[in-house]
């Protein structure tokens, strides 16, 4: 079974129909989903947050992308694979 719909993915590794690569964020949140030991995926990528031309420069850009770029920050171990998080597992 192939299928790039990652939420076909999901719904058919939770029926048991193989494995697939998910964000850790997204499958440790899914309590139906465990990692598989022993396979671990060194995907790398660099996240990029664009502005159009001098907007850049304005105000409410500059601070939505401070924003981001904190919220990001604070949870870089979660995007990264390295923690799981309370909030995304909805655990107390």
């Amino acid at each position: 079974f192939r299928t790039t719909d990652g939420e076909a993915q999901i719904v058919a590794v939770r029926q048991g129909l193989g494995m697939t690569t998910l964000p850790c964020f997204i499958g440790d949140a899914d309590p139906l989903l465990v990692r598989v030991p022993g396979t671990e995926l060194h995907m790398y990528g660099t996240l990029w947050l664009l502005t159009q031309g001098e907007t850049r420069k304005t105000k409410r850009v500059r601070l939505f992308t401070e924003f981001v770029s904190r919220r990001l920050a604070a949870h870089a171990p979660l995007l990264a694979g390295l923690s799981v998080s309370r909030e995304a597992t909805g655990q107390p």
